[in-house]
């Protein structure tokens, strides 16, 4: 099976007697005649290749892992259908928008990039990491700068309190304080 996404450093490994700047050319030119979509610098895709937005994500922009609105809605802890696919990065913050659609990168802190799995997506072979729900919940207070919590509709009910109270004590004392709010209404 051929994989349904590549960088253009692969198809580099794939010609080593021919120059960078051959190969660049010639995945140009499949683009502009159809054969290959590309979906940032250096990421290339099969025109008619079936990729999940959730596994994309982590091939645009790297390091990242989804979080935000797209984990909490894909945990189930909010209602809304998000238009975006939306990560952290510790890198820079950064949109990208591609033919599946786009694809949203805050900027989090270095010590704050932690707390995500790695879940296999259930149509190909390909994994995605996602922040757990957890994380994700604590990312979205700090990214967002949400300081009261009752009004984003949000379902605490799947929540492991635990971990989301030792996850928090990393983050800045505010964050702290908008969660301790939410379960002392």
């Amino acid at each position: 099976m051929t994989a349904p996404l590549f960088f253009d450093y692969q198809a580099e490994r794939l010609f080593p007697d021919e120059s960078k700047h051959l190969v660049s050319v010639q995945l140009a030119r499949f683009v502009r005649a159809g054969a290959l979509v590309r979906l940032r610098r250096g990421l290339y895709e099969f025109p008619h290749a079936k990729i999940d937005e959730l596994v994309l994500a982590n091939f645009i922009y790297r390091p990242s892992y989804i979080s935000l609105e797209s984990a909490l809605n894909y945990y189930g802890i909010i209602p809304d259908v998000v238009q975006n696919i939306t990560s952290v990065s510790p890198v820079t913050t950064r949109t990208f928008r591609t033919s599946h659609g786009v694809f949203i990168y805050s900027k989090i802190a270095k010590e704050l990039y932690f707390g995500w799995q790695t879940v296999k997506d259930s149509k190909s072979d390909f994994n995605f990491l996602i922040a757990e729900a957890e994380k994700a919940l604590l990312d979205y207070v700090y990214i967002r700068r949400i300081r009261d919590l009752t009004d984003q509709r949000i379902e605490l009910g799947t929540i492991n309190r635990e971990k989301l109270i030792k996850y928090s004590r990393i983050f800045p004392l505010w964050v702290i304080n908008t969660i301790n709010e939410q379960y002392h209404k």
